[in-house]
């Protein structure tokens, strides 16, 4: 029996839509709503049987998973970014915002990168129950997928708290394609934003455009949004070790 029942979902999700203009303007497509459902609720069954996530009660996991990945969704959506896919989320955890862009996004061919062997079979298990044929989840690391088959074949590549923009920017950028767009989901960033210029400008990066807003509950976010105008120089990405101890500069 669901842990989370249509009507307690609907609820939710209608408070949260309530409290946000840009969550409430997107036209969800047929059968979406019990999709996003059906992926909370696996991740209640999941999340401390796995440590998936911290959050773990019905209303925070809508309102700090689903809308979080909805919100900016539809601010992309506004900026103009193509949403039509290839999509990758890189570092995608439980499967956010990844899972909610695929219910979202029928049309769109979605894949989830993350080295944890444990939340990728949890997010297979959430596409399967879903019925998500749009999305994928492949075990791996980034730098290394940046160096092999995944070089700038994305058109659209995102990344929801996984590490500073600095280190973000040269995970994320080889994987985008020429002409698509890189998309930072952030909490306050404006430090890490002057400190990602360097590299940024390196990796083939324009100047972003930064979107703030709240989450219902008023919870600060950024989207920090990165369009690809240049080709990655090969040497990047660096190991990951090296990254991390001396961001580009």
């Amino acid at each position: 029996m669901p842990t989370l029942t249509p009507e307690a979902f609907s609820a939710l999700y209608g408070r949260c839509a309530d409290a946000s203009p840009a969550l409430a303007s997107l036209d969800l497509p047929d059968g979406a709503m019990d999709r996003l459902r059906t992926v909370c609720d696996l991740l209640i069954d999941n999340a401390k049987r796995f440590n998936l996530t911290a959050i773990r009660e019905p209303e925070e996991i809508v309102r700090k998973h689903v809308a979080d990945s909805l919100i900016p969704l539809a601010l992309l959506r506004d900026a103009g970014i193509d949403l039509a896919g290839p999509i990758l989320d890189v570092g995608t955890g439980a499967g956010f915002p990844l899972l909610p862009w695929a219910c979202a996004l029928p049309e769109a061919s979605l894949t989830g990168l993350d080295a944890t062997a444990k939340k990728i079979s949890h997010i297979r298990a959430c596409i399967d129950a879903a019925g998500l044929s749009n999305a994928a989840a492949v075990q791996g690391r980034a730098e290394e997928a940046a160096r092999e088959d995944f070089r700038e074949r994305f058109s659209l590549v995102t990344a929801r708290a996984v590490a500073a923009l600095p280190v973000l920017c040269e995970l994320c950028a080889p994987l985008t394609t020429v002409g698509g767009a890189f998309a930072a989901l952030k909490s306050r960033a404006e430090e890490e934003i002057r400190d990602a210029r360097p590299a940024a400008e390196a990796l083939g990066l324009d100047e972003p455009e930064v979107l703030s807003y709240e989450l219902p509950g008023g919870d600060a976010r950024t989207l920090v949004i990165y369009r690809k105008t240049r080709p990655t120089p090969a040497k990047y990405p660096r190991r990951y070790a090296e990254i991390a101890k001396q961001p580009i500069a």
